[in-house]
């Protein structure tokens, strides 16, 4: 019986059948013709439009004026119509979620697929200039005719992990990353719905960078020795500011992919590409001016010199001079404190890596007693994200666990510590 009743939940409605019936035969007697109406004269189908409005107003919480622009409407009508379905409210969610509608996975003459997630993918990687992305879309169909032709922004973990269990080892990790491209629930960390597997997995075992503002004004002292150190300081400064990563296989990612045109106001604001998470998230106007009030001036000086060039990169020669600059970088510092800095700290300055300005980041922004969740910031959708101290994180948890040193080179732990001694006074007790 149980099998039955979720049989029953997965079919149209009659109801919704009839209603798209009446409609249409609204103008049978020359009377005003229906909205629905008007879609069929468009060659489209008219129940599968009402579906997808029911789609985007219900499930995917888009307002009444975006869906009415998708149809050249009006807003009230698009409003009348979904009040007029509202009692099938649940029924039609629970089709929608379920049902294998006639949609296309991807039309390769046409280089766009019916389904929003896949057709955001396409956008996407047009944008970001990726050369596999139809490989990549193709790769994910077989989850597709898996499910049964599933919108894959309906895929659950466990249907997923159902679908990768029939592939070899060897093929589930790329098949993973295909799927997170046009089923981005995928890859939410923390979700109900995110699959780890082999490669991503996160990496244990990181190690933290124990860098605070007095370790960083060491730094500057040493670099500030000589002129021809400017330009090393000058990226330096930049990328523990921005927090960003160094780079990845998507070229404009990264500080390495960073150009001039994404600067603007006066150099004090940028816009910061992010490939590797939630399928790449722009990290709009971050502060250029946070840590070191100059740096600003000193990138619109570089510009200059350089000619006010536009959508050229800054690191020419991309990942391989970021680090070319922090092999020089770590060799300045080795000589200038090989004789008077202690061990350990002597040993942080000559470990220094491009991967390692990401948890400087954190640390300063600790040490200046910023709230993690300001630091983890905030993802906005459709790929954008808010950090108002740089790049985002999105998860505390990702930061206690794999960037944030508490050690007690912080000013800031120094300071909690007097504030415990300060408090213990109150159970101190007078001796006579």
């Amino acid at each position: 019986m149980q099998v039955q009743a979720e049989t029953v939940q997965t079919q149209i409605p009659l109801e919704f059948l009839n209603y798209v019936d009446e409609k249409l035969s609204k103008n049978i007697d020359g009377g005003r013709p229906h909205f629905l109406s008007l879609i069929a004269r468009l060659g489209r189908d008219p129940q599968e439009e009402l579906l997808n409005i029911c789609e985007a107003a219900w499930i995917k919480n888009r307002s009444l004026r975006l869906i009415a622009n998708d149809y050249a409407a009006n807003p009230k009508t698009v409003y009348r119509i979904l009040k007029d379905l509202e009692p099938l409210k649940k029924q039609l969610a629970n089709y929608l979620k379920t049902a294998s509608r006639r949609k296309r996975w991807y039309c390769s003459e046409l280089d766009a697929s019916d389904y929003e997630n896949v057709q955001t993918f396409i956008k996407r990687a047009k944008r970001d200039d990726l050369k596999t992305y139809r490989e990549q879309i193709q790769t994910a169909r077989r989850a597709w005719s898996f499910l049964n032709g599933r919108d894959p922004a309906y895929w659950s973990a466990d249907e997923v992990c159902d679908f990768l269990s029939t592939l070899s080892k060897g093929a589930q990790s790329g098949m993973l990353d295909a799927i997170r491209q046009v089923a981005p629930q995928i890859a939410i960390k923390g979700s109900k719905d995110q699959v780890q597997t082999g490669r991503f997995r996160e990496k244990l075992g990181r190690r933290k960078k124990d860098l605070f503002g007095n370790e960083i004004e060491m730094v500057h002292e040493a670099l500030d020795s000589e002129k021809e150190f400017e330009y090393f300081k000058l990226i330096l400064d930049l990328h523990i500011t921005l927090g960003a990563r160094e780079g990845s296989r998507d070229r404009e990612s990264g500080l390495a992919g960073l150009t001039w045109d994404r600067f603007k106001k006066s150099f004090s604001r940028v816009d910061l590409y992010e490939s590797k998470v939630r399928g790449g998230i722009w990290w709009r106007d971050c502060p250029l001016d946070l840590f070191f009030k100059d740096l600003p001036g000193r990138l619109r000086k570089l510009w200059i010199e350089r000619g006010k060039p536009t959508n050229e990169r800054i690191l020419r020669k991309e990942y391989k001079e970021l680090r070319e600059l922090y092999k020089t970088i770590r060799n300045i510092l080795r000589a200038y404190y090989q004789d008077t800095a202690e061990p350990s700290l002597l040993k942080e300055f000559t470990t220094l890596r491009p991967h390692d300005a990401d948890k400087i980041h954190v640390n300063l922004l600790w040490e200046a007693e910023i709230p993690l969740e300001v630091v983890a910031g905030q993802f906005l959708g459709q790929n954008e994200g808010l950090g108002l101290m740089g790049r985002g994180w999105l998860d505390i948890n990702v930061i206690k666990k794999y960037y944030l040193s508490l050690t007690q080179r912080s000013e800031r732990f120094r300071k909690l510590e007097k504030q415990v001694h300060t408090y213990s006074k109150r159970f101190c007790t007078v001796v006579h």
